[in-house]
């Protein structure tokens, strides 16, 4: 259990989080994140709230499936602070990527929340350890949660942005601590 106490805290967290939404004790709009709340509105702590909270019951179910077996694997390799170094460091300078080119795109108010982006982010970390391990034999390995991510960034409503982003910041992030840590 203790192997993955950093997966579990945040599965933990996400749940707790999408109960006091759904209990009314916090709304969604306070913790959702757009170019315009976080840069022009000043409100920093988006950038992380906005992955912690979930409308739907059913989005909540699959990114705590995508992060419960995602995260035991990448947080068994990389241990309890690499870990949290690659799944923060995804969501806030994935969403902040993220934001800018949504902003170069003229799109400062569309909204994004869910874990999906820090999800990413650790998925991309997975890519990395499985590049790392069988180089690019391993890429065939690879193709179906590619496939499954690239599906899943184009449907109506998803932040694929956002999916993308974290995810290229759970790979850079995860080679400087394979390679130089």
């Amino acid at each position: 259990m203790y192997k993955y106490f950093c997966t579990y805290f945040l599965l933990l967290v996400n749940v707790i989080v999408f109960f006091l939404i759904r209990s009314e004790k916090i709304e969604t709009e306070d913790l959702v994140m757009s170019y315009h709340m976080v840069f022009n509105r000043k409100q920093y702590y988006r950038l992380i709230s906005s992955g912690f909270a979930h409308r739907e019951v059913t989005h909540l179910l699959f990114n705590m499936i995508s992060l419960y077996n995602i995260g035991t694997f990448v947080e068994a390799v990389f241990g309890h602070l690499y870990f949290l170094l690659i799944y923060f460091g995804s969501l806030i300078l994935g969403h902040i990527l993220s934001l800018l080119i949504k902003h170069n795109n003229h799109d400062d108010y569309a909204m994004s929340l869910g874990a999906s982006g820090a999800i990413c982010g650790i998925m991309g970390a997975y890519f990395m350890v499985i590049l790392y391990i069988y180089g690019f034999r391993g890429m065939y390995d690879l193709l179906r949660p590619l496939a499954s991510l690239i599906m899943i960034s184009i449907l109506p409503g998803v932040d694929g942005t956002s999916h993308f982003s974290c995810m290229a910041v759970g790979m850079a992030i995860s080679f400087v601590i394979i390679r130089f840590l």
